[in-house]
């Protein structure tokens, strides 16, 4: 691909991602072209239905999320400071995203799936270490930590990313606070 076309594809799944999680996978597509900063023929030629489109922006996330967790589980001897560096990636990379996940887009590509298990493996690794070493609450689950970092990563109606991105992180550490064994 040309330099340009990589870079409005870029934009094309960076937009998709931002309204896919303020609006439902069902928004205009032309509201992500404009966003995107590029024409509708442009949106169809690198994405040529809506399914693609979804199914390639759930991939990035969670692509970009395991990596995160993995990345963190390497190179952090700390197992609380891993667990934390994961879900600020996480949060960044709004991984609200994953919440479209639908079962047709499932049953068409599985290994969305294959990319969503990977990923919740990675994510559980970072808790269980955390609770072993005794930096995290034990009566935390995945499912409470993922559904809270999946909160944090969407923004609440009538406000913007830019206020939810300022906001997000600031909240993820107060929750982190929280999942201290003894928080005082």
């Amino acid at each position: 691909m040309r330099a340009d076309a990589v870079r409005n594809r870029t934009r094309i799944l960076d937009a998709a991602q931002e309204v896919f999680v303020e609006q439902g996978t069902q928004a205009p597509l032309y509201e992500i072209a404009r966003r995107a900063g590029v024409g509708n023929a442009t949106l169809y030629r690198h994405f040529p239905t809506r399914d693609v489109l979804v199914a390639e922006v759930l991939e990035r996330v969670a692509m970009a999320c395991t990596e995160a967790a993995e990345e963190a589980a390497a190179e952090e001897d700390d197992p609380f400071a891993a667990l934390s560096r994961f879900l600020q990636a996480a949060t960044r990379q709004r991984l609200a995203s994953l919440g479209c996940l639908s079962e047709e887009l499932v049953d068409e590509r599985p290994q969305l799936i294959e990319q969503k298990d990977r990923l919740l493996h990675a994510a559980q690794a970072l808790l269980t270490r955390a609770q072993h070493a005794g930096q995290a609450r034990a009566d935390v689950s995945l499912e409470e930590l993922m559904t809270a970092v999946t909160q944090l990563s969407r923004p609440l109606p009538g406000t913007s990313w830019c206020t939810t991105d300022q906001v997000s992180l600031r909240i993820l550490q107060l929750f982190l606070d929280g999942l201290l064994p003894d928080p005082a």
